[in-house]
């Protein structure tokens, strides 16, 4: 088995860099459609779900990558709680700044709150990469063959849910992705850091270490500036 990197991989911060990219973009388009401006069928019609598809994929390949970097050695407790704990407050934010701003699609389970639930299904995985290869590989394929449902756990309380809701992911196939994640940390061809002449700048770097805060603050941002337009306009 392939050992851990023991440098940064700036890889990872450039496809972390390219995810914040397309989500800024995807998101801008989505409040040209919320305010009026388009009548795209975003998020969901052909071609912008593959699109968003597309985002999530890296992001959470990067999310698997990181659980494997930091406890694959070794179950590190305080910097887990830590991070989940500040995971948690953001998905909370998340989920009132939604019903704040889009009460009828609100988000009870998006980005972060998937982020967090995943990391503490893959954690224990951090160490066992082809165990969590073979994992991710079973939940993609589950997924695929329509043995699961992409709502699952939440078909109990959907009357307590909106009907549609904002920024889902369901832990099928997600969670696949996060376990393939932690795989790739352990793969020599990845961590030989074949992008590092384009990661290893510093842009993309800062905005890897901060995309948290990116995530959270760019929507809020982008709907001040639309309303602003509208008012002005």
């Amino acid at each position: 088995m392939s050992k851990l990197p023991s440098q940064r991989v700036y890889t990872v911060d450039f496809m972390r860099f390219v995810a914040i990219l397309l989500m800024v973009i995807f998101h801008f388009i989505y409040d040209l459609k919320f305010f009026g401006y388009v009548s795209w069928d975003t998020p969901d019609g052909e071609g912008w779900r593959q699109f968003r598809q597309v985002i999530l994929t890296l992001f959470f390949l990067c999310v698997g990558f990181s659980l494997a970097v930091v406890h694959g050695s070794g179950f590190k407790a305080k910097h887990f709680v830590q991070r989940l704990t500040w995971l948690i407050l953001a998905a909370i934010a998340v989920t009132i700044s939604s019903l704040i701003m889009a009460a009828d699609n609100w988000i009870f389970f998006g980005v972060l709150h998937f982020i967090a639930v995943a990391s503490v299904l893959t954690a224990i995985f951090a160490s066992l990469p082809n165990v969590a290869l073979v994992l991710g590989l079973i939940v993609i394929a589950i997924y695929n063959l329509g043995w699961v449902s992409s709502f699952f756990p939440f078909h109990p309380i959907a009357h307590m849910l909106s009907s549609y809701t904002n920024d889902y992911v369901g832990l099928f196939p997600w969670t696949g992705v996060v376990l393939i994640g932690v795989w790739l940390a352990y793969q020599a061809w990845f961590t030989r850091d074949m992008a590092k002449h384009i990661g290893n700048r510093p842009l993309i770097s800062f905005a890897s270490r901060h995309s948290l805060i990116i995530y959270l603050v760019h929507q809020p941002i982008l709907f001040a500036i639309f309303g602003a337009v509208g008012i002005l306009s």
